[in-house]
């Protein structure tokens, strides 16, 4: 998100420390709880055994293909921390049923329990931070495998670990995984790459919002509540303290956050939601003490010198070759836990990368060539091959263009300059105007984050017109998925305006988005006030028709929406003949009225209901 404050939520873990945090936009950080750790590379689970495997423990009882399969690993070594690869390196070794060789790797599990011992408030101005979510740590910690079966058979495991003394490697075990019905993973599609696809080919459209942080108990409401209006989407971070892996100390990981994040991964598989991953989101480091004039940073992030890390500032981190060993480790144990589930749909490697230092400071080669890196090495050690993508809040095409950043995305807020201000009165002319930047690169897109900043300006929109604009928006001019919101906690759940999801969820159950062959339909209006865009394809086509005057904007200031009478809608490039036309309503997602159109020298020409806001079409052929 682009600058602007925000408050997190107290997460606490059985071995907590209170820190106090920077003073300024992250001052709500101050009550976040953290391990310290006294050395960089030194963890509280550090070993000093022989290093042996004693035994496999298969975890799940009745494996099937499509579902998680734990394995625990009786393992001793010397090293010490565990979230090091250079101390200790522990990989599963699986040959599936055909016949393939997947490499792995295992990571340092935790068990937790999870008690609510106060009412759990979302903040207001009046927040004490006094509400907690407690964890607390249930057996001793072990190392595990996740693996996804892709097919029926018997899938055999060796594991090999290393540390400084050597490596071994165990006695294969054995399980058989029973056929079951799943998609697979998410994929850019191959029939079309401007779309998303499944492995098994099923379209897969984007609709959701950001849900970036939280305590688990509003995780159990909200998604739950999104995928009930049909949302399928969702934007996780595990940068964001309450979910983040390194707080503190580098070399000493936050077992407990990581089972947060495990919580809302396995709801998100329970109700078909699918969770895109950013893993990272500083933009400044900056030394204790060191003054730093603006900007969204952290003077504790455990890369800083502050903390005993490596990095005296922000380019540091992305320049060093020892910065950049520990955020490979964090990708490693990222892949080990969660790489498993079909349901993370990709890993974005930061939140507006372009915010941070070198970038702001005109240096737009580091970036680029840093994500680059990080994204070939998550694509080695990915067995599934997850999509991986970063995003931006101002136009960077080098970093569009990059084959590893698979999809492309933008950000973008009203206030935030005075042309989005402008452009945001209209939040479905400001999400084709964002949308024009990303489209060009032969790749999906969408406009993955955006809203109204001003809380009071946001409030006053009611039934939350500049959510329902820019989805539709979106999907009629080619996005792969809907526009994504913002302020899910603070906005879109006290007003409940999850419905805002059900008609465009309804509308596209059926588009076969990946074969369609769509284009950007050339569509004439004959109302000044009549908006109307659309995709050309095969066999249907669709449009949006919108009341231009219906804005978020003008509603919340009452100025006049007259409907727009006596319209119509002219489109190009249709084979003369009969067209069957479906008209929408977009709120319910479903049809109001099928006519029949005839298409005449390649002009179709349709005639438009008085209109107040707007509807849908689907056109065809007969």
């Amino acid at each position: 998100m682009s600058q602007m404050s925000r408050r997190s939520f107290l997460a606490t873990g059985a071995a907590a420390a209170t820190v106090t945090s920077v003073p300024g936009k992250l001052a709500a950080l101050e009550s976040i709880q953290r391990t310290v750790q006294p050395q960089v590379g030194v963890s509280r689970f550090q070993q000093r055994e022989k290093l042996a495997i004693q035994r496999l423990d298969l975890l799940t009882t009745k494996p099937t293909s499509w579902k998680r399969v734990d394995i625990r690993i009786a393992l001793t070594g010397t090293y010490r921390s565990p979230f090091d690869p250079d101390e200790i390196a522990v990989d599963a070794l699986i040959r599936t049923p055909s016949g393939e060789a997947i490499t792995l790797p295992a990571f340092f599990y935790q068990q937790y329990e999870r008690q609510v011992r106060a009412k759990i408030q979302w903040p207001t101005s009046e927040w004490d931070g006094t509400a907690r979510e407690i964890l607390e740590p249930v057996d001793r910690p072990d190392w595990r495998i996740r693996l996804m079966p892709t097919e029926r058979g018997t899938y055999s495991v060796r594991v090999r670990a290393r540390d400084r003394s050597g490596e071994v490697t165990s006695e294969p075990m054995t399980f058989t995984a029973e056929s079951a019905r799943g998609h697979g993973f998410i994929r850019v599609s191959q029939k079309d790459p401007r779309y998303f696809e499944f492995d098994d080919g099923t379209p897969y459209f984007a609709i959701g919002q950001n849900v970036v942080e939280g305590p688990l108990s509003e995780y159990y409401r909200w998604l739950p509540e999104m995928a009930r209006f049909g949302a399928n989407y969702s934007r996780l971070w595990i940068g964001f303290p309450y979910f983040a892996l390194e707080l503190g100390t580098l070399g000493e990981y936050r077992l407990d956050n990581a089972w947060r994040t495990d919580q809302v991964i396995e709801l998100s598989e329970n109700i078909g939601i699918y969770q895109k991953i950013c893993i990272d989101w500083v933009w400044f480091i900056v030394p204790s003490g060191v003054e730093h004039e603006g900007g969204f940073y952290l003077d504790d992030y455990p890369y800083s010198v502050s903390n005993g890390g490596p990095c005296q500032n922000m380019r540091d981190f992305f320049a060093r070759p020892e910065a950049r060993r520990w955020f490979r480790n964090r990708l490693r144990y990222i892949v080990a836990r969660w790489a498993y589930s079909s349901h993370v749909m990709a890993w974005e490697l930061w939140n507006e990368i372009d915010l941070v230092e070198p970038a702001r400071r005109g240096d737009k080669t580091l970036i680029p060539e840093w994500n680059r890196e990080m994204a070939r090495y998550l694509k080695s050690i990915d067995p599934y091959q997850h999509l991986t993508t970063n995003s931006v809040a101002h136009r960077w095409p080098e970093l569009w263009k990059l084959p590893e950043n698979e999809f492309a995305q933008k950000h973008g807020y009203y206030f935030d300059t005075k042309e989005q201000e402008e452009l945001g009165k209209d939040m479905a002319n400001y999400t084709m105007r964002w949308l024009d930047d990303v489209a060009d690169y032969g790749k999906p897109y969408y406009f993955a984050e955006y809203g109204i900043k001003d809380s009071e300006v946001r409030n006053q929109d009611r039934d939350g017109v500049h959510v329902h604009n820019p989805n539709w928006a979106s999907l009629a001019y080619g996005a792969a998925g809907t526009a994504n919101v913002w302020w899910w906690y603070s906005y879109m759940e006290p007003k409940n305006l999850y419905w805002q999801f059900r008609g465009v969820a309804r509308f596209v159950e059926d588009i076969p988005f990946t074969t369609a062959g769509f284009v950007r339909a050339e569509i004439e209006t004959n109302q000044e006030n009549l908006r109307a865009i659309g995709l050309r394809g095969k066999p249907l086509s669709i449009v949006w028709i919108q009341n231009k005057l219906h804005t978020w904007y003008n509603v919340i200031n009452q100025r006049p929406i007259p409907a727009v009478e006596n319209g119509e809608v002219t489109l190009s490039g249709f084979q003369s003949g009969s067209y069957r036309i479906e008209y929408w309503d977009t709120y319910e997602g479903r049809i109001t009225k099928t006519i029949t159109g005839r298409a005449v020298q390649s002009a179709l020409r349709i005639a438009v209901p008085a209109l107040d806001r707007d509807i849908a079409m689907k056109i065809f052929p007969r």
